[in-house]
């Protein structure tokens, strides 16, 4: 009787197929991570002062996921606080509970939607135009970091100065959001991180704009807009 010959191949055990399985398990270990708040303070602590290597450990350090987008949530909540000031200062307290809920939290909200549509689209584009390979949770969270450098337009209510404090620090959020990309994609050239950044970034000052504009919900630098 002849006998058939197992290929060697046939005898190693077969791959399971549970990626999608475990990589879901994963991340919902994650959000249910509890988040390190004195992580958080220390990534924005360091960026407020002029640490620009916090970029880069944030990009390189999968842990930081929640630490860097409480870094965002805190600029942005700020940036609310500050344009909400303003309102109340320059109609000297007339308004009050409806800037509350369209510039404190309603812009805050749109602010921080609009900023993860800006990290998206230069991923998008880094991968797209310029064929440089990033992982996007490596980029979301050095474009985080950068992100919470808004804290500082707390201090739009500083009068006729006002505007030219939100338009230096939304212009300085937009370099360290270049600078971001040049931590998290080491292979992407100046070019491909200004061209990149500019097609988000352009997209969320379009959308800040037409929604303070049109609707009346902004924040930070973009109060100024409020139709």
């Amino acid at each position: 009787m002849t006998q058939i010959k197992t290929h060697p191949t046939a005898a190693l055990p077969r791959p399971q197929h549970h990626g999608a399985r475990v990589s879901i398990a994963s991340y919902l270990e994650r959000l249910e991570a509890p988040i390190d708040w004195r992580r958080a303070l220390s990534l924005h602590r360091r960026l407020l002062a002029g640490d620009l290597s916090v970029l880069r450990d944030a990009a390189r350090t999968d842990s930081d996921n929640g630490p860097a987008a409480l870094v965002l949530v805190l600029g942005m909540l700020t940036a609310g606080l500050g344009a909400w000031l303003w309102l109340v200062i320059e109609s000297r307290g007339a308004a009050v509970g409806d800037p509350a809920l369209r510039v404190l939290l309603l812009g805050s909200v749109a602010s921080l939607v609009a900023w993860g549509l800006c990290s998206a689209l230069t991923w998008r584009a880094l991968r797209v135009v310029f064929q440089v390979q990033v992982e996007f949770r490596a980029l979301a969270r050095a474009q985080a970091v950068a992100g919470g450098f808004l804290v500082w337009q707390l201090f739009v209510i500083a009068g006729p100065a006002s505007f030219a404090v939100g338009l230096f620090t939304t212009v300085a959020a937009l370099l360290l959001a270049i600078l971001a990309v040049r931590a998290a994609a080491p292979d992407a050239d100046d070019r491909a991180a200004v061209v990149s950044v500019g097609i988000g970034f352009a997209i969320y000052a379009l959308a800040l704009s037409m929604l303070a504009d049109l609707a009346g919900i902004g924040s930070g630098v973009f109060v100024h807009a409020l139709g």
